[in-house]
């Protein structure tokens, strides 16, 4: 095998588009995180999912942030309030946000059990079990740009990986191959993560910048970091060291 680096932070992001929890220990699944992107907000009349990378309406979107306390979904507000995603008050308190009817809604799920009473959201993409950025491409990213560095928080990954050596988008060479992260879990590199208008939008403490977009266009086709299938679920935690294993 050979060595890659470790992990260097662990995200969840429990409502899609809202900004997420960082952890110090998660176990993964074989369909990804517990929690991760179970939920979505949505236009109240239309049923539509926010889409703030399509529209400016749902911008706002990045500074409201999603945690996990429990089993319950909880959306926090930027004046420091935390709303059970389930409670009828939230539509209120979103549809203030935003400045027209939104509301939050669990994803449609397969599992039989769940409740036919509860209206839904359809989700807009297939989501990945795990979504990889390492700091290499980061620090390479930032080079381009012309500046000190690249927030994680643009790109959305599960995992940030620190990486040494040269800084370039080394990812795209591990496709196709397993990674073996901490002692149990293992998970196969399938493809590069094509990016969108998320990358750029403000978020609290992040300002927009349109050329972060511009540059992925460039310079790698689009594509930031990679997705992954998880072939043994596992626990990971922040400093496991990662590996390549040739297949």
């Amino acid at each position: 095998m050979t060595f890659l680096g470790t992990v260097e932070e662990i995200w969840r992001y429990p409502v899609s588009s809202l900004g997420g929890e960082q952890l110090a220990s998660i176990h993964v699944r074989e369909h990804g995180i517990q929690g991760d992107r179970c939920w979505a907000i949505v236009d109240t009349q239309s049923g539509e999912a926010a889409a703030p990378e399509k529209q400016e309406r749902w911008r706002p979107a990045l500074f409201l942030n999603s945690r996990l306390n429990g089993e319950a979904t909880e959306i926090g507000f930027p004046d420091g309030t935390w709303i059970n995603a389930s409670r009828s008050v939230i539509s209120a308190r979103l549809s203030d946000h935003f400045g027209f009817d939104v509301t939050a809604r669990p994803y449609r799920s397969d599992d039989p059990a769940a409740s036919s009473d509860v209206k839904t959201a359809e989700n807009r993409y297939d989501p990945s079990p795990l979504h990889l950025v390492t700091t290499s491409a980061l620090d390479h990213l930032a080079t381009l740009l012309g500046q000190d560095a690249v927030q994680t928080r643009r790109f959305r990954p599960t995992l940030l990986l620190r990486t040494s050596g040269e800084a370039e988008f080394r990812e795209k060479s591990w496709i196709g191959h397993e990674l073996q992260i901490g002692a149990g879990l293992v998970a196969r590199a399938t493809e590069e993560t094509k990016r969108c208008g998320m990358t750029l939008i403000a978020q609290p403490g992040i300002p927009e910048n349109a050329d972060i977009l511009r540059t992925v266009l460039r310079h790698n086709r689009r594509n930031f970091g990679l997705y992954a299938s998880i072939e043994t679920a596992g626990t990971i935690s922040v400093g496991d060291e990662v590996h390549l294993r040739k297949s």
